[in-house]
């Protein structure tokens, strides 16, 4: 009985307890409930030279009037009107952004002031001139020298490269009757012709790249390198 008694009276002191805690919490919000927005999906960045843009799809949540985007740690931030319907994508661009790994926290908001849970894209790296730093143009390869063609053409043998991200490499010369030319090497190429040239013309290669697949934007090399046929 005295083991009855004493769990009867725990028990009416945890509710006693609970309740004044849920009383205290409840005055804390003005007996207002707690409503967060709908979040979207699909939330996704594309980072790009100083830049990036986010896109996602709306969430079906038909209260939602705005979405505030954050990034450098929460001291930059925009916001846009929601627009659209769950089959839509809603895009934006964030520019200006310096060269470093952001995070990016997104919430949607009603026209009462509430809003949602945060959601976050962490470890979006944004590109600029220390990426562009480190590019280097396609090689000639060595193994394989100029072959020299008919009418006055050359075949040059290229060192391979990593085809999902080099775009291209462009060659710009001069030809035999002093007419600028370009030539577009494929990533996925080894070798390109060059029509109507001499022994000793000298070729600027440049070469582009994009940092990872889904890149809003394409690098070149900062510099071109010069070949000469012979």
């Amino acid at each position: 009985m005295k083991a009855f008694a004493f769990l009867m009276s725990a028990l009416c002191l945890c509710t006693v307890a609970c309740t004044k805690e849920a009383t205290k919490y409840k005055d804390l919000l003005n007996d207002a409930e707690i409503i967060y927005p709908g979040p979207v999906s699909s939330l996704n960045a594309r980072p790009g030279h100083l830049r990036a843009m986010l896109q996602w799809q709306p969430s079906p949540d038909p209260s939602i009037t705005e979405y505030i985007i954050y990034w450098n740690n929460n001291t930059d931030s925009m916001k846009l009107p929601a627009k659209g319907t769950t089959k839509d994508t809603i895009r934006t661009l964030i520019t200006g952004m310096d060269e470093y790994v952001q995070n990016f926290v997104l919430y949607t908001t009603d026209g009462k002031g509430n809003k949602s849970v945060g959601q976050s894209l962490s470890g979006v790296r944004i590109y600029g001139p220390l990426y562009i730093s480190s590019l280097v143009n396609r090689q000639l390869n060595s193994s394989k020298p100029p072959e020299a063609l008919p009418g006055n053409a050359y075949k040059l043998f290229f060192s391979a490269t990593d085809t999902a991200l080099n775009t291209n490499t462009r060659l710009t010369f001069y030809n035999a009757n002093n007419q600028l030319q370009t030539v577009d090497l494929p990533s996925r190429s080894d070798s390109v012709v060059l029509n109507a040239v001499n022994a000793g013309t000298k070729v600027a290669v440049l070469s582009s790249y994009i940092p990872e697949l889904k890149a809003l934007d394409t690098f070149h090399v900062a510099y071109s390198d010069t070949i000469t046929v012979q």
